[in-house]
């Protein structure tokens, strides 16, 4: 009898120790383990299972071993995965506020600060753009930002005279813009061809982060970065959720994923920091000159942003349909200064951003009905 008592205590203690069963998630990204976003996502599967009390687990697919980066919309939607990194221009009809978004990629030049705004902007104030992902039976829970582009040019461009007819590889219509207001040429030419075409002459410089000096060979090439801020990519959801995944989550559950993604986009944006640090290493031993940008440039830069904004708006009423247009960009902006301020004096500790971002969006939703379908 004391046997069967004591094995009967004991089964109860492991079992309140332990969850009853956990749930493991399918995550996905097209990216390798060791970019920034993988890192991020491999950040936030330890998270995830530490803050759910290991209820709930994550394997993390890299590289487009379960969903093509094209099909990561649709394959959250159809939940072949539960959670996923979805590049909102691979599928522009899905998400038009996204698609504005990305239009707005050079307002705001700290790329953190910019990940924190757009976070608080879908979450909090912009109620079609829940809408777009739910349409697409995904939930929203974080925005992103690559670290800024700049110039990495074959040759000296560094003035507003000396950028004037020059080709420029433009990764979308917003670079191209800015390309024909300084007197260049913009042209098309994807990541995977930029070695190629600046080594040949078919562009003169590329509109790329700093780190593409080291991930793309670029610094065989290059003979001048100017770090001329020309803004980022910013048109992705890093954590979207398949909705009826989301709905099995109890609120504390939630709680726990909101925790987890204030900690990996974190990891996520400073790995991007990271990579470009790296890469001026790189052009500091190959004596490839890291200057700043020449006054005449940075006012070009400054003056475009502001001539442009009125046609992103009516473009986006036009041809977007989006009719909260003007008050998108300008909650956006309001938020982007917000953050300036906010993120500037902890810039240099990932704990204290982590706690930003959660007190600031995610501690201010309610994990009862957030993304929950009523």
């Amino acid at each position: 009898m004391r046997i069967v008592l004591m094995a009967s205590v004991l089964g109860l203690a492991a079992s309140i120790a332990a969850p009853a069963s956990a749930t493991s998630l399918k995550a996905v990204h097209y990216v390798s383990t060791k970019h920034p976003i993988g890192i991020g996502y491999e950040d936030f599967a330890k998270e995830l299972k530490k803050d759910s009390n290991g209820s709930l687990t994550v394997r993390v697919f890299p590289g487009e071993s379960l969903l093509a980066a094209k099909a990561i919309s649709d394959g959250l939607r159809d939940q072949v995965a539960d959670v996923g990194f979805t590049t909102m221009t691979y599928t522009p009809s899905y998400y038009p506020h996204s698609i504005l978004l990305n239009d707005l990629a050079m307002v705001g030049k700290d790329d953190m600060a910019a990940t924190f705004a757009i976070t608080e902007l879908f979450t909090m104030h912009c109620k079609p753009c829940l809408e777009e992902f739910a349409k697409q039976n995904q939930v929203f829970t974080s925005g992103m930002s690559t670290a800024p582009y700049v110039l990495i040019a074959k040759g000296d461009l560094n003035s507003a005279d000396k950028i004037k007819g020059k080709k420029l590889r433009a990764a979308g219509s917003l670079w191209d813009r800015f390309a024909r207001s300084v007197g260049a040429t913009g042209v098309n030419v994807p990541s995977s061809e930029i070695y190629e075409s600046l080594s040949r002459g078919i562009i003169d410089a590329a509109i790329y982060a700093v780190g593409g000096l080291k991930s793309h060979g670029l610094a065989d090439v290059a003979s001048q970065v100017v770090q001329l801020n020309l803004g980022s990519f910013r048109c992705g959801s890093l954590y979207s959720f398949n909705t009826d995944t989301w709905a099995k989550f109890t609120p504390e559950q939630r709680t726990a994923v909101f925790k987890a993604v204030s900690v990996a986009v974190v990891r996520t944006v400073n790995e991007y920091h990271k990579a470009d640090k790296d890469a001026l290493e790189l052009a500091k031993k190959k004596n490839i000159p890291v200057v700043q940008p020449d006054p005449s440039l940075a006012k070009e830069r400054e003056a475009f942003v502001e001539k442009d904004l009125p046609g992103i708006i009516k473009n986006a009423e036009d041809k977007l349909g989006i009719k909260n247009a003007k008050e998108f960009v300008s909650k956006y902006k309001e938020l982007i200064a917000k953050y300036d301020g906010l993120v500037k004096p902890i810039e240099n500790d990932p704990a204290k951003l982590s706690a930003l971002l959660y007190t600031e969006i995610f501690a201010k939703l309610d994990p009862k009905t957030y993304g929950v379908k009523k």
